[in-house]
């Protein structure tokens, strides 16, 4: 299959004037849960799928890759209560089979 445009994914990021959404904009003060529900409202899932960055917008894969390694490199702590991951059953078996890490696809105690 042919791919007919420059950009494919999340292209308004790079649209001159684009400013990120406040309700997305995490500080020091966010916990854990906050985070990845930022991250998978960004597009994180489609993150994990990315086979061709070329494809994407700049800005968005910097903002939610950053978000990613934030995470990862653990930023952002655990509240202590329990936290439902916003993936679905389908979607969660389908980054646990890529190798995602598990804290982008379990649920939060």
């Amino acid at each position: 299959m042919l791919e007919t445009f420059d950009k494919m994914g999340y292209e308004e990021w790079d649209k001159q004037g684009f400013v990120t959404p406040k309700d997305i904009l995490l500080d020091e003060n966010n916990k854990l849960h906050e985070a990845i529900d930022v991250f998978y409202i960004a597009g994180g899932y489609d993150f994990f799928k990315v086979i061709n960055p070329a494809k994407y917008a700049s800005n968005w894969l910097d903002f939610v890759g950053n978000l990613y390694s934030e995470i990862v490199d653990g930023k952002y702590k655990p509240d202590g209560k329990y936290h439902k991951n916003p993936l679905t059953e389908k979607q969660r078996n389908s980054l646990i089979e890529q190798g995602v890490p598990e804290i982008f696809t379990t649920d939060i105690e």
